[in-house]
């Protein structure tokens, strides 16, 4: 598994809703909701990096989206990180990118005894759960996030307790591989095991579908994170950070 694959597998699981082909890069915009879906993504060199990103300024500052790249070893040319510090971009989120056998994973994981329910689709009252749980923007923005969810096959579990929604998480689907995302469980029922029922049931429908491995990321600072997905039998197979543009102090805004 190459970090450049990796970067492939993030953008398949996590889908702008507009992408532009940029000599190499792919410039992705979906007004300002999420890094990811925000972000260059630089998979091969252009001829001309000056001019590529000034193009990427322009753009993003034409739909009012800070400009914004993606950055693993696979990032091209190999010293853009380099040329985009000089330029004033700051180092944003470094995160781990780890993957296993979806087998290990069921095996080192206890089955689960809630109540659970899992759908192709992510409903409003899913969406809303996550975003009022784990919130990635304003509460305006989740129309767009719910939009990014839809953009990919995917796999998404809740655990029900009472009626109502505790817990949640999403496997999106690409190719012969899955991706864990948007894990949440309501502060009041943590601490029970439900991410990891959540993780199980997910993982289990995969098997059904024929996906053997699965790939998560965390925030390299996520010290408990990274201990339950050792202890699940991950291992590191990539990272990433973004570059976010500084503005100067002209651009700032006021609000």
């Amino acid at each position: 598994m190459t970090a450049a694959k990796i970067d492939h597998l993030m953008n398949q699981c996590w889908r702008a809703e507009q992408s532009t082909e940029l000599d190499g890069w792919l410039v992705r915009r979906a007004a300002g909701v999420t890094m990811r879906a925000n972000s260059v993504l630089p998979a091969a060199a252009p001829s001309d990096l000056g001019k590529a990103l000034d193009y990427v300024e322009t753009l993003y500052q034409a739909h009012g989206i800070t400009p914004c790249f993606q950055i693993s070893p696979a990032a091209q040319p190999t010293d853009l990180d380099d040329q985009l510090a000089a330029r004033g971009y700051q180092l944003k989120s470094p995160t781990l990118v780890q993957s296993a056998a979806v087998a290990d994973v069921l095996g080192a994981l206890p089955a689960p005894t809630v109540t659970m329910n899992i759908s192709p689709v992510a409903d409003a009252a899913w969406t809303d759960f996550w975003w009022r749980t784990d919130p990635h923007g304003a509460p305006s923005d989740e129309v767009v996030a719910r939009q990014i969810l839809d953009r990919s096959p995917a796999l998404h579990a809740r655990v029900l307790v009472d009626g109502e929604i505790v817990a949640i998480g999403r496997l999106a689907l690409a190719d012969d591989w899955s991706g864990l995302y948007c894990i949440a469980t309501d502060p009041a029922y943590r601490r029970q095991g439900l991410a990891q029922a959540v993780i199980h049931g997910l993982l289990r429908e995969a098997t059904n579908r024929g996906v053997g491995h699965v790939f998560l990321s965390v925030l390299a600072g996520n010290t408990p994170a990274l201990a339950l997905y050792n202890r699940l039998g991950f291992t590191p197979v990539s990272r990433y950070h973004y570059r976010v543009r500084a503005l100067p102090p002209a651009e700032e805004s006021v609000v």
